[in-house]
């Protein structure tokens, strides 16, 4: 797996990117905090320069309108979201129009469940 600084990834915690990369670590900015991971396939899942390319089904995206919408598809680079607009057609987004992505993985890790 090459990487190289101004790649996305998507790992473990999250999809980040890369600000530095060292013989046997790399330096990755979660938006929120900058975290040092050793080079491996357990820490780095997958890497790309299009963050449309790391997302999956049921991510949650934050948009630079403000809004939250959750992925439903990726098709040609293209994010199809649940939302829906005032003409009752699906919301689509590309990359740059994103702002931040929660993965699946950190969505339930974080969750609570209420009752038993």
């Amino acid at each position: 797996m090459e990487l190289k600084e101004g790649m996305y990834v998507r790992s473990r915690l999250g999809i980040g990117k890369i600000i530095k990369v060292d013989e046997d670590d790399v330096t990755i900015d979660f938006s929120n905090i900058t975290i040092v991971l050793p080079i491996s396939n357990t820490n780095i899942y997958k890497t790309s320069y299009n963050i449309v390319d790391l997302i999956k089904k049921d991510d949650i995206l934050l948009g630079n309108d403000g809004k939250m919408y959750q992925c439903w598809k990726i098709y040609k680079g293209y994010v199809f979201t649940y939302s829906k607009n005032k003409e009752g057609q699906t919301i689509t987004l590309v990359d740059y129009q994103i702002n931040r992505v929660l993965t699946k993985e950190q969505f339930e890790s974080m969750a609570y469940k209420v009752g038993d």
